[in-house]
Order: C-alpha cells, then sequence, then structure tokens
C-alpha cells in the first residue's frame, strides 16, 4: 500500500475528527473559550526539508515565523502572542543558540508580536513549531468565498523563490544581477502583512500561497465552488528570462514551486480601485491574474489555447 502524504493525512485526521471538532481547511483557526474567542496558527519547520542550503540560523527562525504571520496576513489579522517549541541537536554550541535566539528577537519585533515561551527538547536535527495567536474581532474573509464576477488577484510575483531554489540546490545559471533577488525570496521572504491588515475587508476570498500557486487556486477554486480563469501568469522578466536561460518551463516555475508568502485573493471589481490604491501607497505590486465564474476547476487561458491547470507545488511526504 503507498504511503500517504500531506494532503491525505490531513484528510484522514479530518474524516476522523468530523465536523463538530471544527478540524477545518483554512489557513488559521478561530477558537471560543466562553466568552473569548482568539485567532490561532500552528506551523512546523524542519531542518531537511524546509531550510536550503546556505541559511543561517537567524534567518532559519525568522523563516519560522514567517510562515505563521503569512497565514495571518491573508486574513487580516494581526499575530499577537507566539509560543515556540524546539528540537535541538546535541552538537549546537553555545553561539548557535545565541544566533536562534537573536533571529527568534529580530524578527517578533519586525512583526509585532510577543514570544510568550514554548518548550526545548533533544531531536536529531533542527525543528521549530510555533503556534500564533492574535485577535479575532474581525470578520476573515475564508478561503471559499469567491462568487462569480470576482477578480483573482495576487500580492506579488511569483517564480522567485522557485528559481531561487534551483539555483541553491542545483546549481542553475542565473545573471548576477538577477541572483540577488532569486536569493532573498529563499533566504528571507516577506509576509504582506501590513497590505493584508489593511485590505482583508474587501477581499471575498483569500489563502496564504506558500504550498504553491496552483494548490492555492486549486483550493480556493473547490471551497468556492467556482471556476477560476487565469489569463496573466503573475511573473516578472527576470523569471521569464531564467526560465529560457535553462530551458524551463516557466508554467511550471511559476505555478507549482512553493515557499512563496504571497497573498492570493479575489475582490469585487467595486473594490478594485481601493485595493489598487492601498497596495500603491504601501508599494506592492498587485497582479490581478484572472476571474471567478461559475463552474469547476482552474483554467489558464492564452490566445493559443485553454488548459486545466492542475494541483502541484510543495507536499510533505510527496515532493
Amino acid at each position: 500500500m503507498k504511503s500517504p502524504d500531506e494532503t491525505k493525512i490531513i484528510k484522514t485526521f479530518q474524516s476522523r475528527f468530523r465536523k463538530k471538532s471544527r478540524f477545518q481547511p483554512e489557513d488559521v483557526e478561530v477558537l471560543k473559550i466562553k466568552n473569548a474567542k482568539f485567532v490561532v496558527k500552528s506551523d512546523m519547520l524542519v531542518q531537511s526539508t524546509d531550510v536550503p542550503t546556505g541559511m543561517k540560523l537567524g534567518e532559519i527562525a525568522r523563516k519560522s515565523l514567517v510562515s505563521c504571520v503569512s497565514d495571518f496576513a491573508c486574513k487580516g489579522i494581526k499575530p499577537i502572542f507566539a509560543t515556540i517549541a524546539l528540537a535541538i541537536p546535541r552538537d549546537f554550541t553555545q553561539k548557535m543558540i545565541n544566533e536562534l535566539a537573536d533571529g527568534f528577537l529580530k524578527s517578533s519585533k519586525e512583526f509585532g508580536l510577543h514570544i510568550v515561551g514554548g518548550d526545548t527538547n533533544e531531536g536529531k536535527e533542527l525543528v521549530i513549531e510555533v503556534s500564533m495567536f492574535g485577535d479575532s474581532s474581525k470578520k476573515m474573509p475564508s478561503r471559499g468565498g469567491a462568487k462569480a464576477g470576482d477578480i483573482v488577484i495576487t500580492s506579488g510575483p511569483f517564480g522567485y523563490s522557485s528559481a531561487g531554489l534551483k539555483i541553491v540546490l542545483n546549481g542553475y545559471k542565473v545573471k548576477s544581477q538577477a541572483a540577488k533577488g532569486f536569493r532573498k525570496a529563499i533566504f528571507r521572504p516577506t509576509p504582506r502583512l501590513a497590505f493584508g491588515l489593511r485590505a482583508a475587508r474587501y477581499f471575498s476570498s483569500s489563502m496564504d500561497s506558500s504550498d504553491g500557486l496552483a494548490i492555492t487556486l486549486n483550493d480556493m477554486s473547490e471551497q468556492s465552488k467556482k471556476k477560476f480563469v487565469i489569463t496573466s501568469v503573475p511573473t516578472e522578466n527576470n523569471v521569464i528570462k531564467f526560465a529560457r536561460q535553462n530551458k524551463i518551463n516557466l508554467e511550471d516555475l511559476v505555478f507549482c514551486g512553493g515557499e512563496e508568502y504571497e497573498i492570493v485573493f479575489t475582490i469585487h471589481p467595486r473594490d478594485l480601485n481601493r485595493v489598487r490604491n492601498l497596495a500603491k501607497k504601501m508599494c506592492i505590486s498587485l497582479y490581478e491574474i484572472g476571474h471567478a465564474t461559475n463552474g469547476k476547476n482552474v483554467v489558464l487561458v492564452d490566445s493559443d489555447r485553454s488548459r486545466v491547470i492542475k494541483r502541484c507545488g510543495w507536499t510533505h511526504l510527496r515532493s
């Protein structure tokens, strides 16, 4: 029997816990204890699968927080507190621990949150589990709220992380001027927290894109019960040139990558100018890539043909 991957494992838990458990496929969870409500998210970083060659310990600490912050960003919720559980290899020196601690301190200040505790254990490799908490007083957009006629938008370009990983892990060629942007995408990713906090009230649906653009679009399409028609590929010339230089399929690079912490969202056309103006003030380049309509699947349409974009990207225990 074939071993289950991440997606199958999640579906197994959802079916076993049933609906009353509220074990739902969302970026964050809203919990209520008596009269108190709060938002929570947990994410785990494992050195062997989540840390590219050359990443410093301070950058690793930051990335472990970025994963949760990005999920808060797409819902327009400010993270307030976090706990951190660490599995530390026995050969870590005090200097290495200091670098980790400094990385957590700097990045917690960057994102405006407080680390309030956690746990420490021994492990064969570095593992960081982050649980993050925020206020649930705001109404949050779900993954499944897209309506027919809504515009599909991303908060930034795709393909940079994919290219960066191919350069670092596989030695692909790139011009030095473009290499800086590709490397920054993997060593210092930027979640769109400030933009999400101000713009999420206009989102009809939204999702973090860290598992890959194709997975994100398909999840939103499926949960919204709408067809997503994609008419523009959200990328930049540096990525296009990189794909040509290394004879890589551009669509695979853009749609099937992962490790991008952009917000993918839908909005009603009446709200488009409001969101455009917010993005302009914050120096964020939005990519209007298509629209939602009645039907199913995610379909890429260009002058030559129309084809379904299937799920592809990073899936643990399969990729």
